[in-house]
């Protein structure tokens, strides 16, 4: 993110800090030390309410950091990369390169921040109501600082687990509306609708509050929910405005082509028999196979892919239970000519939302093409038509 401050790096990720960040711990910790504090423990000194406050914001934006971890290390374990994770004004962003390619995958990714935030604050929160003093008067900075961070963490996870596009919540919503519907399209567009009445509803609290004499407090919340609902729009503009360049670089660099599936084509994977438990396949080990699915064959014929994320998932108590036919998708099975456009090609994936075709030579199969397959070749076609340039005879006069 520009203007920020890289830290160091964890499990591989860069962590940064953006200025405002600076605005952040500055707001909570005078709020911490010159309100909360004081109104739940009255025989402090000023210096330690000040204290108190400093750590308890320097621990919450820690929390912060783990929360993000949390959606950044499920992101990894599906194949996608993480960018950084930034420390800023309203909490900290993961940016995470890439999409969920299915509903579950979205949820698990999205849940994972809350579920970080909502351990660490019960684990604080517990440990409080089991070893708190019994009078008031005995209650260190310490035992503060911990009530204060678990109950900050269980408020950060409800809060971003509110319905509302782009929070995790939001995020939430659309995995659910994608899996009803299978559009995303539909999913983005209710967790966007959605989000815009909650923070309305954010932004018409902050204003009722400021009213009633807590101005601070009011412009501060008024301004979160402008922040989030400017956010989501954005976002929903940035996705918008991404699937149309992507899809027109695409189309231009086809256009004027003779460019077919048979020129993508790559030799099809190792199939696993549908028969066999996950227990028998990862006994032996999956098949080396250069695509995210692995073909799954019937009596040896093929009869469609699983997805290999899908067989890491199973817990290990059951994968002598569950073959690999019953986590195979039956519609994964699509085939197209090798004559057929890439055009074509891409279309019948997007059509039936799979990321690899079968692909055919009359009766026969011939192997596989799959959306990366068709770009790396397209990028060796046209290297290959830019260099050889029949009008350039490489004389000149």
């Amino acid at each position: 993110m520009r203007g920020s401050v890289k830290l160091f790096k964890i499990f591989g990720i860069p962590v940064e800090i953006n200025p405002t960040w600076l605005i952040a711990v500055a707001i909570i910790t005078w709020s911490l030390a010159t309100t909360a504090y004081p109104s739940f423990f009255g025989f402090w000194s000023t210096t330690q309410y000040w204290i108190a406050g400093l750590l308890t914001t320097l621990l919450l934006f820690a929390s912060v950091l783990a929360h993000e971890l949390g959606h950044s290390l499920v992101a990894l374990s599906q194949g996608l990369k993480v960018r950084s994770i930034t420390l800023l004004l309203f909490g900290g962003v993961s940016r995470i390169q890439g999409d969920a390619t299915r509903p579950r995958n979205e949820f698990l990714i999205a849940f994972a921040g809350p579920a970080v935030s909502l351990a660490i604050g019960v684990t604080l929160v517990g440990w409080w109501v089991m070893f708190r003093p019994v009078y008031e008067q005995d209650v260190t900075l310490f035992n503060g600082v911990i009530f204060f961070t678990g109950w900050m963490n269980i408020m950060v996870a409800g809060f971003n687990m509110l319905p509302g596009f782009p929070m995790d919540g939001g995020r939430v919503l659309r995995s659910a509306v994608w899996s009803f519907t299978g559009d995303t399209v539909r999913a983005t567009r209710v967790a966007y609708l959605v989000g815009r009445a909650v923070f309305f509803v954010l932004i018409g609290w902050g204003v009722w509050q400021m009213l009633n004499g807590d101005v601070f407090g009011g412009i501060w919340i008024a301004m979160i929910g402008w922040f989030l609902m400017s956010s989501g729009r954005n976002e929903v503009d940035g996705e918008k405005a991404n699937g149309a360049e992507e899809s027109a670089k695409v189309a231009g660099s086809i256009d004027g082509l003779d460019f077919t599936v048979g020129m993508a084509t790559r030799q099809m994977p190792s199939m696993i028999e549908g028969s066999w438990s996950i227990e028998q396949v990862m006994r032996q080990g999956l098949p080396a196979s250069p695509i995210a699915s692995v073909p799954v064959a019937q009596g040896g014929e093929l009869v469609g892919f699983v997805v290999r994320q899908d067989i890491d998932a199973v817990p290990l108590q059951r994968r002598s239970d569950i073959s690999i036919g019953e986590l195979m998708n039956p519609d994964s099975l699509r085939v197209i000519s090798k004559d057929e456009s890439v055009r074509g090609a891409l279309g019948s994936m997007d059509r039936h939302r799979v990321n690899q075709l079968v692909v055919m030579d009359s009766d026969y199969v011939v192997g596989i093409v799959t959306r990366e397959d068709i770009v790396r070749a397209l990028l060796q076609f046209r290297v290959t038509v830019e260099r050889f340039d029949p009008t350039d005879t490489g004389t000149s006069v």
